[in-house]
């Protein structure tokens, strides 16, 4: 049974209401009792959480006046959605009437049809956005910008540091892959590893470099090529190839050899819905300069061919996405929706491309 403190808001409310006679109301005439309370639980279903449950009843059975107390109590704790905030109200209510606007390329279409450009302009400064940013970020959540943050999955690392624990690089460095070699092409692999660990599906007691072989041989379970090594009475398969290309179905094919999906999306939203439902996802996109320099120390950057594959291991409470790149040496880095659109340049578009490892 939950106990209500006698100084809490519902507290005071309760005793406030016990203190009155109160006579529960005749049902009206062909009507079902909880029909007006059915039909307002129903307008007020939040528009923007994923995970949606069946109305429950909190009264306890005790009648209409204490679910208005509730409700009363619900507005006092308005601004935060689980442990999000919302910083944004009035996108909020917009969105609430507009349930059919999920993307900003909803919002975009939206506003051409109600007036064209000029009416975008007016409805992004009436409700606190930028114009120039959505037209960048047309596959993106239209609720990233009424919380502080993004659904952050429990599983998965919140920092830097965090995913760092399951940081290899696809070369020889003294601290994520001692017995790398100089130069390889195994950033599909390396990339599929990390997400790997990240998930909990590496085997134990393997080296970086044999991690990065085992994901190789999980992509390619067919080669002639596979050879076995026991750690700690196991058979793990090893794929030594450094130098054979790979794509996004072989990664794909390497997560569902471990049972974990490997379902393939594209665009902003979809990336972060997965995300946030705790699955690491493996992004294949392009190197360049502009890449590089979005690095702490772009000098150390092995800068290595065009085509390339890096994973994203989870999210900060801020929005930023913690991007494990196998040719930088110096472990995890955060980084904006902005600066890890340049990966994926060179391509279509920049709307990203990925594997989802869970």
């Amino acid at each position: 049974m939950t106990t209500i403190k006698t100084g809490s808001i519902l507290g005071k409310a309760l005793q406030k209401l016990q203190s009155k006679e109160t006579k529960p109301p005749p049902p009206a005439s062909g009507t079902q009792p909880n029909a007006t309370t059915s039909a307002m639980q129903s307008r007020n279903r939040d528009a923007f959480e994923t995970r949606r449950r069946e109305p429950v009843d909190l009264t306890g059975g005790m009648g209409t006046a204490l679910t208005g107390i509730l409700r009363k109590a619900g507005d006092a704790l308005k601004g935060t959605e689980g442990t999000r905030t919302v910083v944004n109200p009035e996108l909020q209510q917009f969105l609430t009437e507009n349930p059919d606007i999920q993307t900003v390329q909803d919002f975009v279409e939206y506003c051409y049809a109600q007036g064209g450009d000029r009416f975008m302009q007016n409805q992004c400064s009436e409700l606190g956005l930028s114009y120039n940013e959505l037209i960048r970020t047309r596959s993106a959540n239209m609720s990233d910008y009424v919380y502080s943050g993004p659904e952050l999955a429990e599983n998965l690392p919140h920092s830097a540091e965090e995913a760092n624990a399951n940081f290899i690089t696809q070369f020889g460095d003294p601290t994520y892959n001692p017995d790398g070699a100089t130069s390889t092409t195994n950033c599909g692999p390396t990339s599929l590893a990390m997400a790997l660990r990240t998930a909990g599906q590496m085997p134990e007691g393997l080296t970086p470099e044999q991690q990065i072989d085992y994901a190789r041989a999980l992509m390619y379970p067919d080669s002639d090529s596979i050879t076995h090594i026991e750690v700690d009475g196991q058979q793990i398969p090893q794929l030594d190839q450094d130098h054979t290309f790979t794509d996004i179905s072989a990664i794909t094919r390497g997560a569902q050899g471990v049972e974990l999906g490997g379902l393939q999306g594209t665009g902003w939203a979809s990336i972060d819905n997965a995300l946030a439902a705790g699955n690491p996802v493996v992004c294949p996109g392009n190197v360049s300069t502009d890449w590089k320099n979005q690095f702490p120390d772009p000098s150390a950057y092995h800068f290595e061919g065009s085509g390339h594959f890096i994973s994203v291991l989870g999210r900060t409470e801020d929005g930023q996405y913690l991007v494990a790149d196998p040719l930088y040496p110096n472990g995890v880095v955060e980084m904006s929706r902005e600066q890890l659109a340049t990966f994926f340049q060179g391509s279509t578009s920049t709307e990203p491309k990925y594997a989802a490892i869970g």
